[in-house]
């Protein structure tokens, strides 16, 4: 009776076991789930009503928090203003944190007003210095050179009023320490109210400091007075100039990291707040500066090409926080992303996907303006941004996108990366670069300092050979340790390999490092050849001969093509995706792989991928719609169908997913072309409105009907009847639209596209008539230019006032009438 009973137990659960189905759902939204906005105050004229009427339009339209930063003002709104650290801004600011809390919002705030630590309470001896090199005649054909420092007088940049001043020396550790301390007294709120602190991108322009010369010594062990002849003229020996070079940029990273970032984390931890930190533009190694905040920030500056993704400088933000354990990475969102009123739901999705692709997981847009309620359009603006406000009339949309950034972020917050390589970053080659001292390294154009090396070749071929990797600098490789074959970093993430580009500079400690992590079992491949020379001045010759030494220890099959290298160590990569053009992110969610595939090329992808990861099924979950569907699948392979621009996450769940199988679109079956004649009336912006427009052929809603068609922006209602003889499910293309579009079929929301591709699929067709009604709205190019045709007078900014994006004064008047509406044709698909 016993084994019976055993036998008809198993038998149940195998039953069972066999018809249960895995639930897939996404993660909950959080505050930092979803996107944030860098929130300018003009002089900090603001008031109680307005903030609390911003806050929650906000929040209302998906926003998570906001980043205040004070900037200058408004001419002929002086009475509104609120000087930077004054009580009234210390009230103001408590009653902004409280307000966003009840929302639901979070808070952070720079350091200071502006961009750079600074304000009118420092004094000149705490300011930034520059290395002047004298030089004193000692004879007919001899010189002498003295080390002389010049204050550069570096100022607040865009300061509010009461931020004005100069700013502090940032490789001094005690004025950075004196500073965020008077700063903290004055700004007077209570100790983990604000989320983060937040510093910007690198501007200052100081090279020296007047403990320059002792730190040089200790450090790189030799006198700076004995080289300065080098660096005085670096034609004479340009092999020791370089190497002078590397070391007096080597002592500024060395200052950057200890004098100013380490105390500004430690500051902020003090006070219970997080430092949120841009390391671009510092003369220091960006992996150690990224590393030593608590969020790392990167930024794309201006527009992004489409294709090809170049976001490799991007990815030192992400590398930093995956190999010290960090889980937020955060991105300056759209700065200058096109001309002010003519950046499209498109490219916001463009430079939003590439974010992505590069490891970031907690998006700030650049940003909003805060404006007063009685500001005539377009209100309050700052000069080098997106525009993200409820001026701009794509705001109605904007939830969508914000939705979309959201999903995606939980799911990568909730995550871990899995990137299986990692790429030594050789900063020395780059420190011993020709140039000005002061090395600026930027995200934006030009960025030599990268592109013009060999890593970025390898990366190149890494990444279109399907590898995920993250780049690793000197420091993080040296707290390494081996582990089971593979490399262990100090935030306890494992990586199969180490590739060491073609190098020609390589510190003695590193290439020590590297060859005990192989002779403990990790994989260290050496691209096209192993590093030339140790860096630096002092006693190189002796090091470079002991490096040649220990080139020697290694054998041969370490060294080549690191792509055959890898192959031969049996480090897989994706290559099925990356060879059929799709671009990925791998992670583990759950014990479960993970994938967040994008298509970023100007055609569909419609493809049988083969992946690295074992699945009984393949769940597709659609971070634009939130739909969530299960791929169509042989043995190992899956479908993958992608429109430009579209994403999708790819899960390998362990059993049989509770969830409908995926409909995909089929561009070859029957098209119909809808030609019918549409009513257009104009809903809702600006700057009147036109009256409503019948039209038998779609063009531009600014090429028909009332002349004042060419200057409003917003958003225009087309509807139409058509007749329908297939099935109730098809596809619909609206072909070319202007810029963004909300569709409806009988009554049935089906959605906003933000484009660059304007196709649904609408399940509710009927034989006979059918109804259908498009929302699109355009960008504000046209009624900004009217404005200035008009000689309106909106741009009454102090400081820089208002300019273009290549920071001209802004003049919209010759412009010509962008395109709006639906061009077309609008076209259903069936089978």
């Amino acid at each position: 009776m016993r084994t019976h009973l055993l036998f008809f137990c198993l038998v149940v659960f195998v039953l069972v076991t066999a018809c249960e189905k895995q639930e897939v759902k996404w993660p909950e939204a959080t505050q930092t789930s979803k996107p944030w906005t860098r929130w300018w105050w003009m002089d900090c004229a603001v008031d109680s009503a307005n903030i609390s009427r911003e806050l929650a339009e906000l929040a209302e339209a998906g926003i998570g928090g906001v980043e205040i930063t004070p900037i200058y003002g408004v001419e002929g709104e002086e009475e509104r203003t609120i000087e930077f650290l004054s009580p009234e801004f210390t009230d103001v600011l408590r009653f902004t944190i409280e307000e966003a809390g009840r929302l639901g919002m979070g808070v952070d705030l720079p350091p200071g007003s502006g961009w750079r630590c600074g304000g009118p309470f420092v004094p000149a001896e705490k300011g930034l210095w520059n290395l002047k090199i004298e030089e004193k005649k000692a004879g007919k054909d001899a010189s002498t050179y003295e080390v002389n420092a010049v204050q550069n007088g570096d100022k607040v940049k865009r300061p509010s009023q009461g931020g004005e001043g100069l700013a502090i020396d940032t490789y001094n550790k005690e004025i950075t320490e004196w500073y965020l301390s008077e700063f903290w007294k004055r700004l007077n709120v209570p100790e983990g109210k604000l989320r983060c602190f937040f510093h910007d991108s690198f501007e200052y322009t100081g090279d020296f400091t007047l403990s320059f010369e002792e730190e040089f010594k200790t450090r790189r062990g030799y006198d700076l007075n004995e080289v300065l002849h080098l660096l005085a003229n670096d034609s004479i020996e340009p092999e020791l100039t370089a190497r002078v070079k590397s070391d007096y940029r080597e002592t500024l990273a060395d200052l950057v990291l200890e004098s100013f970032i380490q105390p500004m984390t430690e500051w902020a931890n003090s006070h219970g707040s997080l430092n949120r930190n841009q390391a671009h533009g510092s003369p220091g190694n960006l992996l150690d500066l990224y590393e030593a905040c608590d969020i790392p920030e990167t930024e794309f500056f201006r527009q992004l090409a489409e294709g090809e993704p170049r976001l490799f400088i991007q990815k030192f933000a992400s590398s930093a926080a995956h190999v010290s354990g960090k889980q937020l990475v955060s991105s300056e969102s759209f700065t200058w992303l096109d001309e002010h009123w003519k950046v499209t739901p498109a490219e916001m999705l463009r430079a939003t996907n590439r974010f992505f692709l590069a490891g970031i997981n907690h998006m700030f847009f650049h940003g909003t303006c805060y404006s007063p309620e009685d500001a005539e359009w377009p209100g309050w603006l700052f000069y080098a941004s997106s525009q993200m406000n409820n001026r701009n009339p794509l705001w109605r949309e904007m939830p969508v996108l914000f939705q979309y950034i959201g999903r995606v972020q939980s799911m990568l917050q909730q995550a871990s990366p899995e990137n299986n390589v990692l790429v030594y970053w050789p900063y020395y080659d780059v420190a011993a670069a020709e140039g000005k001292l002061f090395k600026h390294l930027a995200v934006g154009s030009p960025t030599e300092w990268f592109y013009s090396q060999p890593i970025a070749g390898l990366s190149k071929r890494l990444m279109n050979a399907g590898y995920s990797f993250d780049y690793i600098s000197d420091k993080q490789i040296g707290v390494c340790k081996a582990e089971n074959g593979a490399v262990l970093t100090s935030g306890n993430k494992s990586y199969e390999a180490i590739v060491v580009p073609a190098t020609r500079y390589i510190p003695l400690e590193t290439m020590k490092q590297l060859i005990a992590l192989q002779k403990s079992g990790t994989k260290v491949y050496f691209d096209e050849r192993l590093p030339q020379s140790v860096p630096g001045y002092a006693n190189w010759k002796e090091r470079e001969a002991e490096l040649v030494s220990l080139n020697k220890e290694l054998d041969a099959d370490w060294v080549g093509d690191a792509l055959q290298l890898l192959n031969t160590g049996k480090v897989a990569g994706e290559n099925d995706l990356a060879e059929k053009g799709f671009y990925f992110l791998k992670m583990k969610d759950a014990e479960e792989d993970v994938y967040l595939v994008f298509n970023c090329q100007n055609k569909r992808l419609d493809e049988w991928v083969e992946l690295n990861a074992v699945a009984k099924e393949y769940v597709l979950m659609d971070p634009m719609s939130g739909s969530i569907t299960k791929a169509k699948s042989k043995g190992q392979k899956l479908r993958l169908q992608l429109e430009p621009e579209e994403s999708v996450f790819i899960r390998c769940v362990t059993k049989k997913a509770d969830v409908k199988a995926h409909s995909y679109f089929n561009p070859d079956g029957k098209k119909t072309d809808i030609d019918v004649r549409w009513h257009l009336s104009f809903w809702e912006g600006g700057p009147i409105y036109p009256g409503d427009i019948d039209i038998s052929q779609l063009q531009s809603w600014t090429e028909v009907g009332d002349p004042e068609t060419s200057r409003f922006a917003g958003t225009v209602r087309y509807s139409a009847n058509f007749d329908w003889d297939g099935e109730s499910t098809a596809w619909i293309d609206l072909g070319k639209v202007y810029d963004c579009a909300r569709i409806s079929v009988n009554d049935k929301d089906f959605g906003t596209s933000l484009g660059p591709v304007f196709l649904w699929e609408i399940d509710n067709l009927k034989p006979g008539p059918n109804r259908i009604v498009v929302e699109v709205s355009n960008v504000a190019a046209n009624r900004i230019r009217d404005l200035d045709q008009r000689g309106v007078n909106w741009k009454k900014f102090k400081d820089i006032n208002f300019v273009d994006i290549d920071y001209k004064p802004f003049d919209a008047s010759d412009w010509p009438v962008q395109k709006a509406g639906i061009l077309g044709p609008v076209l259903m698909y069936s089978e």
